[in-house]
Order: C-alpha cells, then sequence, then structure tokens
C-alpha cells in the first residue's frame, strides 16, 4: 500500500497505566494543518527479529512470531504548548510553568494516523497503546533567514490487553473510517474527519469530547 500524505493524528489518553484501563475520549488531542502541523510519522520494528534454526544440514524453519520491539518518532511543526506538556507528562504549575524531573512519568495514548493511498482512498494506522518521550530542545540563531526549531517525539509501542500492538485499514477493504476508529479505540471518537482532519460532527454515542484547544 503506497501511503501519500499525512492529514492528522489524534492521540486518546488512557484513564491510568494499568494494562486493562479505558481510554478517556473527553480528552483527545487531534493535530492537522491547522493545529500542531504533524510532518512525520516513522514506525519502527513491526515484526519480530526472524531466526533461522539448521537441523540436517539444511535450513529447518524460521522462528519469528509475534511483534517486534515497535517503536518511532513524530515530528510536528508546532505542538501547541499545553498539550506536549500533557503527553510528556510535564507537571505544569500555577504560572503555567511546566516543570520535567525525576519523578515524571509520561500517560499511555492511543495513536491514530489518518493518511491515504495514491488513489485518494482513505487510510489508517494506529497504535493502540503508546509512550512518548522528547530527545533534544534546539532553538538556533537566525542568519538571513528566519530559523526555526520544530518539535520531534520518540514514542514506544506496548501491547493492549489483548495483545495488539498495530493495526492499519484502508478504505480499499471497505472498512470505514467509524469502523476503524472503534476498533482501535472502543468507540467512534470523531464520527468524521474530513481531509484537512477537521471535526466535523459529535460523536454518536459517549460522552461528546470538548473542542480540541490550540
Amino acid at each position: 500500500m503506497l501511503l501519500t500524505g499525512l492529514h492528522a493524528v489524534l492521540l486518546v489518553p488512557y484513564t491510568s497505566r494499568s494494562i486493562d484501563s479505558g481510554l478517556d475520549a473527553s480528552k483527545y488531542i487531534l493535530l492537522n494543518g491547522s493545529n500542531g502541523g504533524p510532518t512525520q510519522v516513522n514506525i519502527q520494528n513491526l515484526s519480530a527479529t526472524q531466526t533461522t534454526k539448521y537441523g540436517g544440514d539444511s535450513a529447518y524453519l524460521v522462528i519469528g512470531s509475534g511483534n517486534g520491539q515497535v517503536s518511532g518518532s513524530f515530528n510536528l511543526l508546532d505542538f501547541p504548548f499545553e498539550k506536549l506538556n500533557a503527553v510528556l507528562g510535564y507537571r505544569t504549575d500555577e504560572n503555567g510553568i511546566a516543570h520535567h524531573g525525576n519523578k515524571t512519568i509520561a500517560p499511555y495514548y492511543a495513536m491514530y494516523v489518518l493518511s491515504h493511498d495514491k488513489d485518494g482512498k482513505a487510510a489508517w494506522l494506529g497504535l493502540p497503546r503508546v509512550q512518548f518521550a522528547r530527545g533534544d530542545v534546539n532553538p538556533q540563531t537566525n542568519d538571513d533567514n528566519t530559523v526555526t526549531s520544530t518539535d520531534q517525539l520518540t514514542w514506544r509501542g506496548m501491547n493492549r490487553a489483548d495483545g495488539d500492538i498495530f493495526m492499519q485499514g484502508s478504505e480499499q477493504m471497505n472498512t470505514t473510517e467509524e469502523q476503524f476508529q472503534t476498533a482501535l479505540f472502543g468507540k467512534s471518537v470523531l464520527t468524521s474527519l474530513d481531509g484537512a482532519g477537521t471535526p466535523v460532527s459529535a460523536p454518536t454515542s459517549g460522552t461528546t469530547p470538548a473542542p480540541a484547544a490550540g
């Protein structure tokens, strides 16, 4: 499947760090062309390392079932400050200052990625359970041109209680966006995202989430 474009990324937090905890759909974070400007989602190590076992002087079988150590990176032009602090687990004080230290524990999120294929059909990628981390912060001086410092987060995937660690879907299979969101989140968080990743209607069931600010 040839993917072209990155329309939007939707993050939904878990209510706790317990493996059987639920998702809090009311606190979703929508990152799109008007909020965050996601530029790349990189997903690595989906498959387990394959090992060839030999017997009778020849390759007898290949062992490599299950998933690998799924991880990757997430690049944005401008992650909204408040939401960045929430994703990283930073403590924000009464003056709006974010604090990071030896007691920082980043929460778990489900991550939904909206793309499309070469024919314009919607394609979805889902990571049911990830934790984000931050590497460098790298502001640079301006020269003849303005130099911007973009946001990059790394993330590590974990198996959900049912064993899933990665999901993908496409309109090629007559799958709908609502069906994919339900498989990933347990229910449809946004009933539809248009081409720019804008919420166009409220969920048909469950608690109606407040619009994402930023």
